[in-house]
């Protein structure tokens, strides 16, 4: 396995931001909460394709959360949940490389 530099500092910068985040989520958890268009804004900007929160959420790696009993209220995610699952990703991709 053969990791370059650049991809390395990228995943442990993700690494960190995401243990940052856990640390936040354990402090203030309410300020941890992003609704579900933000996510898939969020992930988009880092390269995933939005409907990725729907499969992380039937792989049970992400727990969304429902705001109500309608069928279309307002679903909300974890940003701690998400940090963390795509550092798994990346990790996962560095290793098989």
């Amino acid at each position: 396995m053969n990791i370059e530099l650049k991809d390395l500092l990228a995943f442990v910068t993700q690494a960190v931001d995401a243990g940052v985040q856990s640390y936040i989520r354990s402090v203030e958890p309410s300020s941890d909460c992003i609704n579900q268009a933000d996510a898939k804004k969020y992930i988009a900007r880092l390269g995933f394709q939005p409907v990725m929160l729907r499969k992380w959420s039937d792989a049970h790696l992400l727990t969304p959360t429902k705001l109500g009993e309608r069928q279309n209220a307002p679903v909300i995610y974890s940003l701690a949940e998400i940090k963390a699952v795509i550092s798994s990703v990346r990790l996962k991709s560095l290793c098989n490389q």
